[in-house]
């Protein structure tokens, strides 16, 4: 009792009765403290040291709720940025040197440090910088973080089975344009250290200081080599900078919105650096007549509270069957009025402020008032003096399907709830929205519920469950969906591939006049409606199909023209035969993941779009074998007298079923033609070749773009190298992962 006493609690049967949490003994937040060891005034984290150039600007760390600058960085500029890349060079080789075994051991020694003493230090920066609340960014969102650094670490030690001969790329630089969260961060920086790349990370000030926080672990206890990571904090626009370095051999960015990055990105897919650009976007909920309401209206409510930790800014739509619409309302608004809103830093919090830089949905909430929505929000407690960064939770309903609040993806806890008449038009409607990065489907008829969810297009889709992620079970959503091996190839040189030399260019001059092409938009749009009758079919009657096209090329049916030399040596119809055997026994694995057990398979793209330039016909059916195998819709742009080997290939397979769309040859100049096909919107883009090249700039709105390495079919006449096709089919491909509650922890 003297204890309850001394932290003020309220008297016990109180307690019981309200059955709420009890105070937080006090102490100085950990956050805080370590601030404090640093005099509140940080540098960058370079080479294994703090760097603080002399007589440079500092640039703010603001507190998120309240705007109180809570520290101060240097403002990086390129003089810092030559710095660190000179750095994260020099400890490149050293690094890549250690091998897979021992780089696993580093890794899993910084996520042990992480875990350790330094796990409440962590949680509180993320909580005070970010706005995350403390129960969340010391909980499930660190869990998840260890988990993305562990599970790369375990594969470099085992050695990720067909990554046999693959390099490392370099220097990698990784660029926060926006909100990030430490899950997303360390998805990418496990995978590429793991790789045996080094990495510069650039930062706003805003997110500056728990990534120096981690900077500075990285360095304890040799957890990592000086130079293999290093943190720049500084003002928009400073990557820039990393244009001067060519020595920096791919460019991830995270949190900058697709208009952004138009701006500042540079090279192309062929030349100059990689680019990996941001994940996210929202969550669309699906709740069937025969769900849980309650369960369901409390996991949803939570999400808005606090979203996924991978793609926090985006929102939640629900989209609630017509019976259960009413029921569901009331029960959303009386957990949305329930939530608490406060201090971050509180462990009771459960709504924090917005994130920084994060502008407050006001805008759609008033259009949808306007449009005669119904707009319910919880009202707002006290808050904490400079909180004008608080957004109460809200419920919008009654919307118009064309209403902005479905068009845009509005950040803060914000749900949009929308009737639907049952479970078809509910996938339609969740296959319409843009920018969703998963899906959840709520029923307690479990066959409604299976077929709901496997006919939902997000990578991504939970079954009677919110906000579970692993990367065993495939983690991250968006329109370009990635898995472990997927994140380890990102960073890796398959010994196909040769690297580009420092001091080619990094953006070819490739300008195109006239954006409009009406037979180019054409075939994209028969493409869209071949694309699902195709790629929903069964691997086995693909598998017929291709099968049918290599005997009808067998019996000599069609004659070479165009350049085209014909299957003399049978390497097509052999190529046709080992697709199809290898169609029908691609499948997908069971995983075990937190709260159950996950069903990982690959789907197709969708439309592919492939830009050729190379002067190799046969080379050319090679490479549209896999993408056709595996369900894809192409679309290839040849230069004259290139495309008749493929058009060849084409009647073959019409005639052994194909549907009509599913392949379209179109011959024209292969210069600019990568740009002409990124302006249509595919769902994947291949640059064969550098006439046919494109700038990053035209082709970031595609979720998956490659620059074809000619090595990866092999020589003429010659078999794809090692490791070749499985790459391939990668690449055709986006993971899927349904996820089933129950049998687990």
């Amino acid at each position: 009792m003297a204890a309850l006493a001394a932290l003020r609690a309220p008297p016990v049967p109180k307690i019981f009765a309200t059955m709420e949490e009890g105070p937080v003994p006090g102490g100085i937040n950990p956050g805080e403290a370590w601030l404090e060891s640093h005099g509140r005034s940080l540098g960058h984290f370079v080479d294994g040291t703090w760097l603080k150039p002399p007589g440079r600007t500092s640039l703010e760390c603001q507190e998120a709720s309240t705007g109180r600058t809570v520290a101060v960085v240097p403002a990086g500029d390129s003089s810092d940025v030559a710095v660190a890349v000179a750095a994260a060079a020099a400890a490149a080789e050293a690094w890549a040197g250690l091998g897979g075994p021992q780089r696993g051991q580093r890794l899993t020694r910084l996520a042990a440090t992480l875990e350790g003493d330094s796990r409440g230090t962590m949680g509180a920066l993320l909580a005070l910088a970010g706005g995350r609340p403390l129960c969340r960014t010391l909980g499930a969102d660190l869990d998840l973080g260890l988990r993305l650094l562990q599970a790369p670490a375990g594969g470099a030690q085992l050695g990720p089975p067909g990554l046999e001969g693959w390099t490392p790329v370099g220097v990698v630089a990784v660029v926060l344009g926006g909100p990030c969260s430490l899950p997303a961060l360390l998805w990418k920086l496990g995978p590429l250290l793991a790789m045996g790349n080094t990495a510069l990370v650039l930062s706003p000030p805003a997110a500056a200081l728990p990534l120096l926080l981690l900077g500075e672990l990285g360095g304890e206890g040799a957890a990592l080599p000086p130079g293999v990571l290093n943190i720049l904090a500084g003002p928009p626009g400073l990557c820039q900078a990393l244009r001067a370095h060519p020595e920096v051999t791919s460019v991830t960015f995270l949190g900058a919105p697709q208009e952004e990055l138009q701006a500042v990105v540079w090279g192309s897919p062929c030349q100059g650096p990689r680019l990996g650009g941001p994940r996210g976007g929202r969550v669309v909920v699906v709740v069937l007549d025969s769900a849980d309401l309650d369960s369901a209206a409390a996991a949803i409510a939570a999400t808005a509270a606090a979203p996924p930790a991978l793609f926090p800014g985006g929102g939640c739509v629900v989209l609630a069957q017509d019976a259960v619409l009413a029921a569901l309302e009331r029960r959303l608004r009386a957990r949305l009025g329930g939530l608490r809103v406060g201090d971050p830093l509180d462990p009771r919090t459960e709504v924090g402020p917005l994130g920084p830089g994060t502008p407050p949905p006001e805008e759609v909430v008033q259009e949808a008032r306007e449009e005669g929505a119904q707009v319910f929000q919880a009202p707002l407690p006290p808050l904490p003096e400079g909180g004008h960064r608080f957004y109460p939770p809200t419920l919008i309903s009654g919307v118009a399907p064309t209403s902005r609040c479905l068009r845009e993806p509005a950040p803060g806890p914000l749900l949009v709830l929308l009737p639907v008449r049952g479970p078809t038009e509910a996938v339609a409607v969740a296959s319409a929205l843009p920018q969703t990065a998963a899906a959840a489907v709520w029923a307690q008829d479990i066959t409604v519920a299976l077929d709901t969810a496997d006919r939902l297009p997000q990578g991504l889709v939970w079954l009677n469950s919110l906000d579970l992620l692993d990367p065993s079970g495939g983690c991250a959503g968006g329109a370009a969906d990635t898995d472990l091996d997927e994140a380890l190839r990102e960073f890796g040189c398959p010994p196909w591939e040769q690297p580009p030399k420092a001091d080619e260019p990094l953006s070819p001059a490739v300008t195109v006049d006239d954006p409009g092409d009406p037979e180019l938009a054409q075939a994209v749009a028969a493409a869209r409606g071949a694309a699902p009758r195709w790629g929903r079919l069964p691997g086995a009657s693909r598998a017929r199909v291709l099968r049918g096209a290599a005997a009808a090329l067998a019996g000599g049916h069609g004659t070479p023209k165009d350049g085209d030399s014909g299957d003399t040596d049978g390497s097509l119809q052999r190529a046709l035969l080992r697709w199809a055997a290898r169609v029908e026994r691609a499948g997908g694995a069971v995983q075990e993941v937190p709260g159950g057990r996950a069903l990982v398979t690959r789907r197709p793209l969708g439309v592919l779009g492939v830009a050729w330039g190379w002067p190799r016909p046969l080379a050319l059916q090679l490479l549209l074998l896999p993408a056709l195998a595996l369900g894809n819709a192409v679309v290839v742009v040849a230069p004259p007298g290139g495309g008749g080997a493929a058009q060849r290939l084409r009647k073959a397979l019409v005639a052994a079923g194909l549907p009509g769309g599913a392949l379209t040859v179109i011959s024209g100049n292969s210069r600019g033609s990568g740009s002409r096909l990124a302006r249509q919107h595919p769902d994947g883009l291949w640059i064969c070749g550098g006439d046919a090249d494109c700038e990053w700039a035209s082709a970031v709105s595609v979720p998956r773009v490659w620059g074809v390495p000619v090595g990866v079919l092999g020589g003429p006449g010659q078999d794809h190298p090692p490791g070749a096709e499985q790459e391939l089919e990668l690449r055709c491909t986006r993971p899927h992962c349904l996820w089933l509650p129950g049998g687990g922890p």
